[in-house]
């Protein structure tokens, strides 16, 4: 790995990243959103609860009854708050649960849960609460799991879970740089889907060229690359885009896709992105080559 480079652990990935660089993540698991909340205590952690049961308790449905349904208490300390998920009728449950992992917090949410699968999903929030972990400060986490910021849910349950992870440069604002992931698998490869829109592209703007189009593997990823480049204005755009289509219903191979863009922006030079095509293809080239699946993740 580079100097001043650190290796970032996400979903069940590894990605090497400048040391220097902000990272904002976003997760779902089983479709739905994770959010991470502040590490606290006891005490934050039950004003929590009691916030979002209070909030619950003084909604009322169409029916004349209140919102909130019961408090489940799962395995770890963790807390699921059940509601109904429509004001207008009583036909299926919305789960509000919040996970204990060490002194960490995530708040996790299912909606639209029908009557007749209420058991099952207390079984889904059950299983998962007892799984999270939290990681140690610059730790990269072993064995099976989904990561999660500073925790880990040591699960290989299959399901659709997915990540996004957007790179801010440091001193280059007008970059945007993104690595994402998704269990699924995308009818067509990259070349194939989008070949037809690239030579139309080519044809039709002055200045665009094509830098890359081609298969790019990494270790055993199978994937593909098309990369284009032009001047307007006297300012140098990119667009860049890598994808694994990947395989259904496979933990361990997602679908993958990294984007890299530089467009039109308040900033009339390339000072706040790169300065020359081998600039941006280096930066490009690290990260993408360092995507890997963590060992033993699945």
């Amino acid at each position: 790995m580079k100097p001043d480079w650190k290796t970032h652990a996400i979903g069940r990935h590894l990605i090497d990243v400048p040391a220097n660089a902000q990272l904002i993540e976003s997760w779902k698991y089983d479709k739905d959103r994770v959010e991470p909340l502040a590490s606290s205590d006891d005490a934050y952690f039950g004003q929590l609860i009691v916030s979002r049961e209070t909030r619950l308790k003084a909604q009322v449905q169409k029916s004349g009854k209140t919102s909130f349904v019961e408090r489940l208490a799962l395995p770890g300390g963790s807390v699921t708050l059940v509601s109904w998920d429509q004001p207008y009728d009583e036909g299926g449950y919305s789960f509000d649960t919040y996970f204990r992992a060490g002194s960490r917090i995530l708040r996790y949410q299912k909606t639209a849960i029908p009557i007749e699968n209420r058991d099952k999903a207390i079984k889904f929030v059950k299983r998962c609460s007892e799984k999270w972990r939290e990681i140690a400060v610059g730790q990269i986490p072993e064995g099976i799991g989904f990561v999660v910021g500073d925790t880990i849910l040591a699960d290989d349950f299959p399901n659709y879970e997915s990540w996004r992870l957007l790179i801010q440069l440091a001193g280059k604002p007008d970059v945007t740089f993104q690595v994402s992931g998704f269990v699924g698998a995308a009818e067509e490869g990259l070349r194939k889907r989008a070949g037809g829109i690239v030579a139309s592209m080519l044809g039709m703007a002055a200045g665009l060229s094509q830098l890359r189009n081609h298969a790019r593997p990494v270790g055993p990823i199978q994937a593909d690359e098309i990369l284009v480049a032009g001047n307007q204005n006297g300012k140098r755009g990119y667009g860049f885009k890598w994808e694994a289509p990947g395989k259904d219903y496979s933990l361990a191979e997602p679908n993958l896709n990294v984007s890299l863009q530089v467009r039109e922006s308040a900033y009339a030079t390339n000072r706040e992105s790169f300065s020359s095509d081998d600039e941006a293809l280096e930066l490009w080239d690290t990260v993408v080559n360092s995507i890997r699946l963590r060992a033993g993740a699945v």
